[in-house]
């Protein structure tokens, strides 16, 4: 595929984008004290590098209470035109067109980054479970629009190309257009015009801020009352050049960030109810887990949109758009909808991909050619051993890889047989295939010891031998069944430390199967981990429709044979669970007896991945790359 129309050029308001790629406005959590630094500049300029021809920065709040983070730009900061302009800079160098978004999270706002204030269109609970929603005054509304319009201002002082504005996902301006959030009888509620009025109001008074040569686009939600009549309406009041298409709200993140239950495309339809009632002249940007350049080219050939939104494969693979132009997109580092990124974030720390160890840390990490090139024996095939042989393979290394089993992955591998988890295959199968590329000697059934690997003369040895299951007694280890062991008929009770994929994987599969499967969390909140990805809705969903029991707020206290015994965490009330198969789900080892070995004998070796401290996959991936990179 030739990608002619995902690589050909638009023109927004007179300026030339190379191309429909767009890296639409994500929260990175970056800034240095509210202004943009070197992490933030390295993060776009690698994109940029990459291919992608319209970037859109991370939003800026411009008034306090709209803040979502404590990490969120400050446009009033002294240096903060300075700092944007060198990210601006760097990405013009490269080719790129860049946007800056503002927002107000209004309802959304946290609490905790606004001193409390949550502002709406009428009084509400909050949605953070504390205090009430402020009803905004017509003074705080005339506020709020001025404050877009200096913040817009000031970011085109930099040299910006222009500015979008976000009106989507139930934050301020969207509020005010939903009939149960938007209570007001003034001339801000009511009518669909009036409840419309805010969002107008702030693009023309942006318009006004930025001048008639920049571009201006909004992003608004596909679950906006009347939403096409919605398009119309701004494109008509408002003199805009785009319009992103939001699919979701912050009640419903799977759909914003959809993760891997979740199918590719999905706002692609949003993106062409848009283009159906909108103009020629308004591009249409879609977005919603568009996670492949062939998607973006067929959603574009469908005449579905003028813009593709490809955020979370651009943190991926910067280098996407650069592969597809050059033959290579079956190179390109998949996304795998782990959400790794939105969970960071929405825990107030930096984001970063379980994919691309580099993402984000462009200014720190990097492969560099090996001054003194050497032989590296890499032993052990999973994720973490990929990683490290195609890092230290990138720098010139000759590497060879030995596993014993008779094929690479490790346990993502064994996980990603299970069918609702299949996308995890790109975690180890890119890096296998890069292997390839790169010459790595890769050995399989190979069961190395000491001897083994010391006959080969390595200069360094990362052993990424990775960690065994240590269930209790009368329990058998989820991997263990992965691994082929037979389970014994009937019902099953999954003992869950992780609320993982783990477990929730398994057991939606042992049920379609027509057993019988409770999950019991240990401790931990159903889907806990899951929850953090916010992936919980669409896996509760599923595991309910194959008529999985999953229970809450109980700790096991002891496992016996056909039997679980539980307490209730807040009720203390004891019962005992029974069934002829009982699965576990946590308690690792780290296999590091290798790696003691042959330091022992002298070698220079360490371990990683899961051989260093058994972890979540996206922390054996990073380790290994930096284990790689260091060699």
């Amino acid at each position: 595929m030739d990608f002619e129309r995902l690589l050909s050029p638009i023109e927004l308001r007179g300026t030339r984008v190379r191309n429909r790629v767009t890296l639409t406005a994500h929260t990175q959590s970056y800034s240095d004290g509210g202004i943009h630094g070197e992490r933030v500049r390295g993060y776009y300029v690698a994109r940029a590098a990459g291919g992608a021809g319209l970037l859109v920065m991370e939003p800026i709040p411009p008034h306090p209470t709209g803040r979502v983070t404590p990490q969120n730009y400050d446009h009033t900061r002294p240096g903060f035109v300075e700092g944007l302009r060198t990210v601006v800079e760097a990405v013009h160098e490269h080719g790129g067109t860049l946007i800056n978004q503002l927002y107000h999270m209004g309802p959304n706002a946290d609490p905790l980054a606004t001193g409390g204030l949550q502002w709406g269109p009428s009084d509400a609970p909050g949605y953070f479970g504390v205090g009430r929603i402020h009803a905004m005054t017509t003074d705080e509304i005339d506020l709020i629009t001025r404050c877009f319009a200096d913040c817009a201002e000031t970011a085109m002082r930099s040299g910006t190309d222009g500015i979008e504005l976000m009106f989507s996902y139930d934050t301020l301006i969207d509020s005010f257009l939903y009939d149960e959030r938007n209570l007001r009888s003034d001339r801000y509620g009511g009518s669909f015009e009036n409840k419309a009025r805010f969002a107008v109001e702030v693009l023309r008074a942006v318009r006004d801020a930025i001048g008639d040569d920049a571009i201006l686009g909004v992003t608004i939600s596909v679950r906006s009352p009347e939403f096409e009549r919605l398009v119309q309406h701004l494109e008509a009041e408002c003199d805009i050049d785009y319009m992103g298409i939001g699919n979701g709200d912050y009640q419903h993140t799977e759909l914003i960030i959809p993760p891997l239950d979740v199918p590719p495309g999905i706002g692609i339809p949003n993106a062409a109810r848009a283009k159906a009632v909108a103009s020629d002249r308004l591009a249409i940007l879609a977005e919603g887990k568009i996670n492949r350049p062939a998607l973006g080219e067929q959603a574009l050939a469908d005449g579905a949109c003028d813009l593709v939104g490809m955020t979370r494969a651009l943190m991926a693979d910067p280098d996407l758009v650069a592969k597809a132009a050059r033959g290579e997109a079956g190179r390109q580092r998949m996304c795998v909808g782990q959400n790794v990124c939105i969970s960071r974030r929405m825990r107030k720390f930096p984001i970063a991909c379980a994919q691309n160890p580099t993402s984000g840390y462009e200014t720190e990490r990097g492969l560099t050619p090996s001054a003194a090139p050497g032989h590296v024996v890499v032993v052990g095939g999973g994720v973490s051993g990929l990683e490290a042989a195609r890092a230290a393979a990138e720098r010139g290394h000759r590497v060879t890889l030995l596993e014993a089993a008779d094929a690479l992955g490790g346990q993502i591998s064994r996980t990603a047989t299970l069918p609702a988890l299949r996308a995890l295959d790109d975690l180890w199968s890119w890096r296998a295939a890069e292997l390839d590329l790169l010459g790595v000697d890769v050995r399989l059934g190979v069961a190395a010891d000491a001897d083994a690997v010391a006959a080969l003369a390595p200069d360094r040895v990362l052993v990424a031998t990775g960690s065994r299951p240590t269930p209790p007694e009368h329990a058998i280890a989820v991997d263990d069944w992965l691994r082929g062991a037979e389970l014994p008929a009937g019902d099953v009770l999954l003992v869950d430390e992780e609320g993982s994929r783990k477990a929730a994987g398994p057991a939606e599969a042992l049920a379609l199967e027509g057993r019988r499967v409770t999950l019991v969390p240990d401790g931990i909140a159903p889907l806990q981990e899951i929850a953090e990805n916010h992936a919980e809705r669409p896996v509760f969903e599923r595991l309910r429709a194959a008529g999985v029991l999953i229970l809450s707020d109980v700790i096991v206290q002891a496992i016996e044979l056909g039997a679980v015994a539980v307490v209730g965490r807040y009720d203390g009330l004891e019962r005992t669970l029974r069934a002829p198969v009982i699965l576990h789900a946590g308690r690792h080892t780290a296999d590091d007896a290798l790696c003691l070995a042959l330091v022992e004998r002298g070698i220079d070796a360490r371990p990683i991945g899961d051989a260093r401290s058994p972890r979540r996959w996206e922390d054996a991936i990073h380790d290994g790359y930096l284990a790689g990179a260091a060699v």
